[in-house]
């Protein structure tokens, strides 16, 4: 049996594809998504975030040693199939998140790297972030479709202009909408939003479950099957994807006045499967999300 390593630590990785429907996933090249954790601060106060009481805290990252983990990956003949830039919320960060861009740009040998920003995109802040071209994807929080109401789930003020993405690739964007009781819980409110998603030209829209990370969470969980997406008219399955009993995830197609939007949604979940993803948190390296497993 192969083993992978990084720094002389063997690592967790997948060697078959997700399953496709009823279909078994087939052999997968050694491949890592490696999340970026930039800082544990952010914008926002949600109840249902695991970085909730960090709302003020920064750390000290590491820029050089991030990249001695992503040469290292190189080193180890392991394709880098995502860098995802993550938090906390980035763009309170600014400085970090561009050494780290400038670093990237700096050598020929970093370009296959997909970045992925993950931010609400609702600030001045993250919008002047968003607008960098490095960036290949980049995913929006956005768990309701009145203003109004999220500024009261964010529990920070909203601005008019939050949502009008001036001078940003909307091709880019990703939606991601968290489910929670009283907010996004029906078909009803499942197909408002989507309609929002189309009004703002945003291409694709993820719907996701609260992760049990506090009582917030487990009083407010809403379960994908209770949103029935299925039945909300000009709703159209395309495919399912899992790996058994760890995750699976389905996607849709809605249209509306002939402008269609995607539909991701992650129907469950395992929080501690963690095969083929590492974290660096601008000190140490770890396999998953979990302080006992450093790599480096």
């Amino acid at each position: 049996m192969i083993e992978y390593k990084l720094f002389g630590r063997n690592i967790l990785i997948k060697r078959m594809g997700c399953r496709n429907g009823d279909s078994m996933g087939v052999p997968i090249p050694p491949s890592l998504n490696l999340f970026v954790k930039v800082t544990n601060a952010c914008n926002a106060n949600c109840s249902f975030c695991s970085n909730a009481v960090h709302t003020q805290e920064r750390h000290l990252f590491d820029v050089d040693k991030l990249f001695e983990c992503i040469d290292e990956i190189f080193n180890q003949r392991i394709i880098l199939n995502r860098l995802n830039i993550t938090g906390g919320e980035p763009s309170v960060v600014p400085e970090t998140v561009n050494r780290i861009i400038e670093k990237l740009n700096a050598s020929p040998k970093y370009k296959p790297i997909h970045l992925h920003l993950n931010t609400n995109g609702l600030l001045p802040k993250s919008q002047e972030m968003m607008r960098i071209a490095r960036f290949d994807s980049i995913s929006i929080s956005m768990h309701h479709y009145d203003m109004s109401v999220l500024s009261d789930i964010y529990n920070c003020h909203i601005p008019s202009k939050a949502i009008e993405f001036e001078g940003i690739d909307i091709d880019k964007l990703n939606l991601s909408c968290n489910l929670i009781k009283g907010y996004i819980d029906s078909p009803e409110e499942a197909r408002k939003m989507l309609d929002k998603t189309i009004d703002i030209g945003i291409p694709r829209i993820g719907f996701v479950g609260l992760m049990p990370v506090n009582q917030y969470c487990k009083e407010h969980f809403v379960d994908l099957e209770e949103i029935r997406i299925d039945s909300i008219p000009h709703v159209y399955f395309t495919k399912s994807k899992n790996r058994g009993k760890n995750c699976k995830c389905s996607n849709y197609l809605y249209n509306r006045d002939g402008k269609m939007v995607e539909i991701y949604m992650r129907n469950y979940m395992n929080p501690n499967y963690c095969k083929s993803s590492v974290v660096f948190d601008g000190q140490y390296l770890r396999q998953g999300f979990h302080d006992n497993n450093i790599i480096y």
